[in-house]
């Protein structure tokens, strides 16, 4: 009776681990994340005789201390021939705070650094079973994206409203400085245009009327 329990119990342990993922049949080779990136970039490689169609793996971030800061698990999209490395893309740790890994470029100032550790926990998963968090780092990728493209619209407009004051006063000392109303000429700025203002200006030239104010 004894011999027949440990037989099945040998007998379940082969089976599960035939069927068990083995950390090391893909490894992290290298990961780079600049303090300027929106994301990071981790080179895969495949260790099995197999080709590799997507991976779900595990992220742990560490500081310079090895303690834990956060971690996250991912499922990606990846073909990864047997022996093979492949680079894949995840967002970016800390990016809106400027923190950089630690073999990566960091800001001349300084900027905080990070480890990682990366954990293997299953591959070649069919799409029915898949549990992953794409979506997320899809949108927070786009929403990174949306803030630096937001903060460049306001710089732009910025420009654009001061070069356009800009021009205004400029009409305004022309018009001054060629003893002309400078009301008139602002007013007429403002229906017709400055650089049309600034033109007319430099073409009638000097008035020979002395304004008084």
């Amino acid at each position: 009776m004894k011999q027949k329990l440990v037989a099945t119990v040998l007998g379940l342990l082969i089976v599960f681990s035939a069927f068990a993922v083995n950390k090391d049949d893909i490894t992290m080779v290298s990961y780079e994340q600049s303090w300027h990136d929106y994301r990071g970039t981790l080179a895969l490689k495949n260790n099995t005789n197999e080709d590799i169609h997507n991976v779900v793996f595990q992220i742990i971030y560490m500081d310079m201390s090895g303690n834990q800061l956060d971690y996250k698990d991912f499922t990606k999209e990846v073909s990864i021939a047997p022996g093979m490395a492949k680079k894949v893309n995840i967002p970016a740790y800390e990016s809106g705070r400027n923190y950089h890994y630690y073999k990566s470029e960091s800001l001349p100032v300084g900027s905080p650094s990070f480890k990682i550790k990366f954990k293997l926990k299953d591959y070649n998963v069919a799409k029915s079973e898949k549990v992953t968090n794409d979506d997320q780092g899809k949108v927070y990728e786009n929403s990174n994206y949306y803030r630096y493209y937001s903060l460049l619209t306001i710089i732009v407009v910025l420009a654009f409203i001061g070069i356009t004051i800009g021009l205004y006063v400029l009409v305004a000392v022309m018009a001054q400085k060629r003893n002309r109303s400078v009301a008139l000429w602002v007013l007429l700025s403002i229906f017709a245009s400055p650089i049309l203002a600034i033109v007319s200006l430099l073409v009638v030239g000097d008035s020979n009327k002395q304004l008084y104010d």
